[in-house]
C-alpha cells in the first residue's frame, strides 16, 4: 500500500500516460489507460490485504488493527488502542519507583489496563459511548470519572494515569 503514495508509483504513472497519449495519436490506437490503471491498483491492495502487509507505521506503544500486549517501562509516555485489543502492563518496577503519568486511549478497541494494587495509583477516565469497567466495579458509559486503589495518597510516590475510551470498552483490574 506504502507504493501508490510514493513518487515512483507517480512517476510511473505519469509516464505511462504520456506514453498512451503518444501511441494513440501517432498510431490512432486506444489505450484504456485509466480503467486499467484502477484495476491495477485494486489488484495491487488485494494482494497487500493478502499478504497482510500495511503501509502504516506505527509506535511500539499503539496497537492499531492488531491485538498486542504493550508493557509500560517508562513514564509519560503515551499508549494507544486503536480498531484493535490491547494489554497495557503498569506493573512494571519502574513505574513505581517515582512517580509516573501515563496516558492511555482507546478508540473502537478494546483495552485492558493492569495495574499493581500496591503502588499508589489515580486513573481518571473519560468515555463517550464506552464501556470502563474499575477494580472497585463501577462501570461508565459516558463522563468522567477517577478512581483512587486503595494504596493511593497524595504524599507519596504514585502512578497517574488518564485513560480516554471512545466508541470501545476498557477494563482496568488489579494484578
Amino acid at each position: 500500500m506504502c507504493f501508490l503514495f510514493s513518487g515512483v508509483f507517480w512517476g510511473i504513472v505519469l509516464v505511462l500516460f504520456g506514453l498512451s497519449i503518444i501511441v494513440k495519436v501517432a498510431f490512432n490506437i486506444h489505450f484504456p489507460f485509466f480503467r486499467i490503471l484502477v484495476a491495477l491498483i485494486i489488484i495491487y491492495f488485494g494482494l497487500r490485504v493478502l499478504m497482510g502487509g500495511t503501509c502504516i507505521r506505527t509506535h511500539r506503544n499503539t496497537v492499531l488493527f492488531n491485538e498486542s500486549h504493550v508493557t509500560a517501562t517508562d513514564a509519560k509516555n503515551d499508549y494507544n488502542i486503536l480498531f484493535g485489543k490491547g494489554t497495557i502492563d503498569l506493573t512494571s518496577p519502574e513505574l513505581a519507583a517515582k512517580s509516573s503519568r501515563v496516558r492511555v486511549n482507546t478508540v473502537f478497541g478494546s483495552g485492558t489496563i493492569k495495574i499493581n494494587p500496591d503502588v499508589p495509583t489515580l486513573i481518571e477516565i473519560n468515555s463517550a459511548f464506552a464501556g470502563s469497567r474499575l477494580p472497585d466495579g463501577n462501570a461508565i458509559a459516558f463522563g468522567k470519572y477517577v478512581y483512587k486503589n486503595k494504596s493511593y495518597g497524595d504524599t507519596v510516590k504514585n502512578l497517574k494515569v488518564d485513560a480516554s475510551v471512545v466508541f470501545g470498552s476498557l477494563d482496568i483490574i488489579e494484578k
